[in-house]
């Protein structure tokens, strides 16, 4: 699978203006506002249940170009760290 072109666009503005963040659901957040719901929907969903964030190839692959971007590895925090991360 191979990024579209829109996604790397949007993964370069949102490395330029969030800083050290190295929160998945932070970025995933930011890059999906700015792309189409086309491209949003190749995204992972919650858990329907635990809410929990489950990483899917195509959200492999944006972690990886953000990395390769802004040299920033992002971690995929429960959803209780991100209660703690976010206090």
């Amino acid at each position: 699978m191979i990024l579209p072109d829109r996604v790397i666009l949007q993964i370069r503005e949102v490395s330029k203006y969030v800083g050290n963040c190295d929160d998945w659901v932070t970025i995933k957040k930011e890059i999906m506002k700015g792309i189409p719901s086309s491209l949003r929907k190749n995204f992972s969903r919650r858990h329907p249940i635990t809410k929990e964030q489950i990483p899917n190839n195509f959200d492999m692959l944006v972690i990886s170009e953000y990395r390769k971007i802004s040299g920033i590895s992002l971690k995929i925090r429960t959803l209780s760290e991100r209660k703690e991360f976010n206090l």
